[in-house]
């Protein structure tokens, strides 16, 4: 109810309306004029300084730097999933409000996160027809994901939950969310998922298959339900949670697993955030795949409700991993940035 009040707040305030230049003029005055909109952004450093020591959970993950981003843009916040450019230069994230945001990335010499870019974009997502959504129960956008494709810019997907759905973008730019959207079809189980526990993690693999996972709820025990997408068909398969965790993304590691962010929060001194694997050959048919904890993120890591995440590997065989938090448009919220670097033998 809270966010759906928020919501409404947003679409309605001033700022919106001059920022994103809605007019009589056109047949629906809530259709913005301008999407995206160029807005400020800001950013400092949080957390241990790049000439701090951390000692992490896993012996082969540094931290290296969080950023609190903020925007006086009243529409910015809500993020619940990011993708990363290849060059690291970029990002682009959405937010369960239905919106997107583009930005750039710096680093220190040292390539640890310094900071981001003044100027950035903020673009309201369109449905099937074109339009922007009116109600927030149609703009719940939780998951995204570089859509497959043997094409070398193939556009993106974007996964809601409320009503299930996973929307296909391509607007022809990389890291642009902008246009009309397609829209694919689902299997049962996840269209049937419940009304706040859809899909929350979509990762596209190496061999260009799609992985859906979502988020769940008790009501069916201690199983996600999960899918994968292979030329036109889709692949079921459950995913047992542990304890309160929920998972909140994923992404591919070098040696062929894949990564999952999980969340748990049961009240004030209960947050918790940790990664998971999960082993890609295992999915099949009706299989329950349990994960196995790689590690968790603990104090003094700056930590919030980290809901996104991509996993960036270099030429070097490093990987990069970036997850971002869901601020909830709560003023002890924030939105934050965070990234570590791997180090794992890749799969042979």
């Amino acid at each position: 109810m809270k966010k759906i009040i928020i919501f409404i707040l947003i679409l309605c305030s001033t700022p919106i309306t001059l920022l994103f230049g809605a007019s009589t003029k056109l047949d629906n005055p809530a259709q913005p004029e301008i999407n995206p909109v160029q807005i400020t952004l800001a950013s400092e450093q949080t957390g241990p300084p790049a000439n701090e020591t951390i000692k992490s959970a896993h012996p082969k993950l540094k931290y290296r730097g969080t950023l609190l981003l903020n925007s006086p843009h009243p529409a910015f916040g809500g993020f619940s999933d990011l993708l990363v450019s290849k060059d690291r230069k970029t990002f682009l994230a959405v937010s369960d409000m239905g919106f997107w945001l583009k930005g750039s990335l710096l680093y220190t010499q040292a390539g640890f996160l310094k900071g981001v870019g003044p100027k950035a974009e903020l673009g309201q997502l369109l449905n099937t027809e074109g339009k922007t959504f009116t109600v927030k129960y149609d703009a719940d956008a939780e998951a995204l994901c570089r859509a497959p494709g043997r094409t070398p810019h193939p556009g993106y997907l974007l996964a809601f939950e409320r009503v299930h759905r996973i929307n296909h973008y391509y607007s022809g730019k990389k890291m642009d969310l902008s246009g009309k959207a397609t829209t694919l079809p689902l299997p049962e189980q996840l269209k049937n998922s419940p009304l706040n526990g859809g899909i929350e993690t979509m990762l596209l693999l190496p061999d260009n298959t799609l992985f859906a996972l979502t988020e769940g709820d008790d009501s069916a025990g201690p199983f996600s339900e999960a899918a994968l997408l292979s030329t036109g068909k889709w692949t079921s398969f459950k995913y047992k949670r542990n304890s309160s965790y929920r998972p909140t993304s994923a992404g591919n590691l070098l040696d062929g697993r894949i990564l999952i962010l999980e969340r748990k929060y049961e009240g004030p001194g209960t947050l918790g955030i940790r990664f998971c694997t999960i082993d890609r050959d295992k999915i099949k048919q009706g299989a329950t795949l349990e994960p196995e904890i790689f590690c968790e993120i603990n104090l003094p890591i700056p930590r919030d409700n980290y809901e996104g995440m991509d996993i960036i590997s270099d030429p070097d065989g490093r990987q990069w991993i970036y997850i971002i938090s869901d601020d909830n448009f709560s003023p002890v919220q924030h939105t934050l940035l965070s990234l570590f670097e791997l180090n794992i033998a890749p799969f042979n």
